[in-house]
């Protein structure tokens, strides 16, 4: 763990594997280059890279899949088109407080249009932290704009291992 990861084919370096796995045979994970030459510079000159944190999960949508989850669920009225649909808006989250909800239908992301929910979390990784930043999504087959100032996801991370630590003692 902590090598290089190499494409076979072209003996390329394509990330930097950083944990693996030992109960789940085979399973490692590595961090892209792509995201590694992106804060390689900040990290030599002593900046913490930071990272965005709306606090919601979303799913790339599909006409069927929205067809389907219509079909099971008639209260959710979710769009029947192509693009990023919020699943979860967690509780005191700056989602939350920014006003989005379940089942909004994310159509840009600081001006930048958003197709699947990959295009989504890059655009928010990158945002700046305590800033707002411009989310235009459909509710009701309407569009509406709000204003969400991303947090950053470190001290997050750090609070959630420590609050289950506490629940394993």
């Amino acid at each position: 763990s902590g090598g290089p990861l190499v494409d076979v084919e072209s003996g390329n370096i394509v990330g930097i594997n950083t944990c693996i796995r030992a109960n789940m045979e085979g399973t490692s994970f590595a961090i892209p280059t792509n995201k590694i030459l992106a804060i390689v510079d900040d990290l030599a000159i002593g900046i913490t890279p930071t990272h965005g944190y709306l606090g919601v999960d979303m799913t790339t949508m599909t006409p069927a899949l929205a067809k389907y989850i219509n079909k099971l669920s008639p209260a959710a009225a979710v769009p029947e088109r192509d693009g990023v649909m919020i699943e979860k808006v967690f509780k005191n989250s700056p989602a939350k407080e920014g006003g989005l909800k379940k089942f909004d239908f994310v159509l840009e992301i600081d001006g930048k249009r958003v197709f699947n929910a990959d295009a989504a979390h890059v655009i928010l990784d990158r945002a700046t932290i305590g800033q707002d930043l411009s989310i235009k999504v459909l509710r009701d087959d309407i569009e509406i704009t709000l204003q969400v100032k991303p947090e950053d996801l470190s001290p997050r991370l750090k609070q959630v291992r420590q609050e289950r630590l506490k629940r394993k003692r």
